[in-house]
């Protein structure tokens, strides 16, 4: 799940990226349930696949609050509202993509279980084309 996507940035902004990342807390852990799938930015193109993520009222505020630590960075607001989401997989290609849109829909909101959080990760993601490699580049623990 993404909290913020930062972008592209100069490598003498990870130093300071990292302390503000470093401040920001939460009076208790998050708590998710995984539920349902669908897609972005709908059924009939399917590009990306995810599924839902039920939150505590603290996931979002987490989210603004580490967009807010950023700002003065230089690292812009993100104009789409924060729609929390794990990102299960995404499409090139439109082939074989009705027969999983059909099964997902027979699913009805499925549970995939629940997790509480106590630290979100830094991670950087290079596209290759075989397809986005992720390395975990720091944690921070927000809550106790």
């Amino acid at each position: 799940m993404t909290l913020k996507f930062i972008g592209s940035v100069d490598e003498e902004k990870f130093g300071p990226i990292v302390s503000a990342l470093a401040r920001v807390r939460s009076k208790a852990p998050v708590e998710m349930r995984f539920k349902g799938v669908g897609f972005f930015p709908n059924e009939r193109r399917p590009r990306v696949c995810w599924c839902g993520i039920e939150a505590s009222a603290n996931l979002p505020e987490l989210a603004k609050e580490i967009e807010q630590s950023l700002l003065p960075l230089g690292i812009a607001r993100e104009e789409r509202p924060f729609v929390p989401h794990l990102t299960l997989a995404r499409f090139d290609s439109p082939q074989g993509l009705d027969e999983l849109v059909q099964k997902a829909r027979a699913l009805e909101s499925p549970d995939f279980g629940a997790t509480q959080q106590t630290q979100f990760h830094l991670f950087e993601s290079v596209l290759k084309r075989s397809g986005a490699q992720y390395t975990k580049l720091k944690s921070f623990a927000f809550a106790k």
